[in-house]
């Protein structure tokens, strides 16, 4: 029987009532707050669901969430009854909780959600992210699932995620981000995120930094844990086709292949099309597919052809998104310093030559200022925008960023006239929206209302 939006607004209301150090800002709490004491008691409650599954747990700065789309995709071709968790949501809260295809129903949302909050201590209250990691365990369990993809919502050691023992523990590059919980340096952070690593459990991970590669080493042998570092062990190569797609290559160094893109004279190498764009993508769909081949070792059946589908098919909004042609507007959740470089690095392979409009929006916490200067050589036109999210940049620090040297600047103190502004741009320009997710996601979500036609995630009935 459907649920009525009452019902289903009621459960978020009463979610959100607890505690979201998400929306907490940086200098009111430390990490000292987070604890998985809360989260394996209510687990205990609800009789531990985390073990009716197999877990893949992903922990990283940058490329969590791809990495996860891919894995889950992969599996789901390989006819695995397949779940992922993943965070924040962009547009709609359903979205974190995905299971063979489609994301959960307001129905499931309700039921599972008003459950597990009923099972609550009320002298030991869980967060409202202890609530809905409970809430995708009991999902899961609920849905027979028999592996699930979840993604660590905050650092690793003491994420509410972090009660699973999976089958691979997986780390995706680390660069300063969140400093005010996690730590002031790489090695420190580093240290947060190998919290996921478990006695015994293989670990896949691709690192740029020595520092953070030597601290995840060190973690992974003092538990005793497998670690497969992916640029030791594979060679990966990538050219963009478009907007949408590119060619990758993979190749194991130990087969002594010279992999090229440009050459198909290697049987050994794995030749891909990857449904996203961008040299991070290359390392994200690298990690993927060294832990898929972890998992076939294992004795998981996953064919040649179910990565080929996987990869081609996935769909992850927000990461180098184009979701209109004339203009052409670009989508792309980059939020701190490392992953605008990477952002500016696609955009001149994309769009070679050319200058873009860009829309900006960041959360207080980032390097805000290092990060306009970064892309500012590229634009023609910026605009500063806000989310509504608590602790994006506040108007008054927008307006002292838009003292820049740059010639034009707008600010559009809320994203509904940012949307505007790009509604009026010629057919000819190139727009890129970007700063965080929560601006990415918010102009999406805007946008979606305006052009229904523009692709969600399956079974999503929020927006007609």
């Amino acid at each position: 029987m459907a649920v009525g939006q009452t019902a289903y607004n009621a459960t978020l209301d009463r979610l959100y009532s607890y505690v979201d150090y998400s929306l907490v800002h940086a200098g009111e709490t430390t990490s000292a707050v987070f604890s998985l004491a809360r989260i394996t008691e209510l687990l205990e409650r609800l009789g531990n669901p985390q073990n009716s599954f197999q877990s893949i747990h992903v922990a990283g700065t940058k490329g969590k969430g791809s990495v996860c789309a891919l894995i889950y995709q992969v599996l789901l071709s390989a006819g695995y009854r397949t779940g992922m968790y993943t965070s924040p949501h962009l547009i709609r809260f359903n979205e974190r909780f995905q299971q063979n295809g489609l994301m959960i129903s307001d129905e499931d949302v309700v039921e599972n959600g008003n459950f597990v909050m009923d099972a609550i201590d009320p002298h030991n209250p869980a967060s409202s992210f202890d609530i809905m990691t409970a809430m995708a365990f009991l999902y899961f369990k609920k849905k027979g699932i028999e592996i699930a993809v979840i993604e660590t919502g905050l650092g690793g050691r003491l994420d509410s995620t972090n009660v699973l023992t999976p089958i691979i523990s997986v780390i995706t590059p680390i660069s300063l981000d969140h400093t005010a919980f996690l730590g002031n340096t790489i090695a420190e952070i580093a240290g947060e995120k190998a919290g996921i690593i478990k006695r015994g459990v293989p670990v896949i991970t691709m690192q740029k930094s020595g520092e953070a590669l030597t601290v995840l080493k060190r973690v992974a042998e003092d538990r005793e844990a497998a670690l497969t570092d992916v640029t030791r062990h594979y060679i990966l190569h990538g050219n963009i086709n478009d907007a949408y797609s590119q060619r990758i290559m993979i190749a194991r160094k130990e087969d002594q292949i010279e992999s090229n893109a440009d050459s198909d004279d290697s049987e050994k190498a794995i030749d891909l099309q990857l449904g996203m764009v961008g040299d991070h993508q290359i390392t994200n769909a690298g990690i993927a597919f060294a832990t898929l081949e972890k998992m076939a070792e294992m004795g998981f059946d996953i064919p040649i052809e179910a990565i080929h589908n996987g990869f081609s098919q996935v769909f992850w909004p927000c990461r180098f998104e184009l979701i209109n042609e004339n203009p052409r507007i670009v989508l792309d959740g980059a939020h701190n310093l490392d992953s605008i470089t990477s952002l500016i690095d696609t955009i001149r392979k994309v769009y070679p030559g050319e200058r873009i409009n860009l829309v900006f929006g960041v959360s207080e916490d980032k390097p805000y200022q290092a990060m306009l200067e970064k892309i500012s050589s590229l634009t023609e036109k910026i605009i500063l925008t806000r989310s509504e999210h608590p602790r994006s940049l506040s108007s008054q620090k927008m307006a002292a960023l838009s003292k820049t040297d740059h010639p034009e600047v707008i600010i559009a103190e809320k994203l509904e006239m940012a949307v505007e502004m790009v509604e009026s741009c010629d057919a000819k320009e190139i727009i890129v929206v970007t700063g965080s997710l929560f601006i990415a996601g918010g102009f999406r979500s805007i946008w979606m209302k305006k052009h229904p036609s523009l692709a969600y995630f399956k079974e999503d009935k929020g927006l007609e």
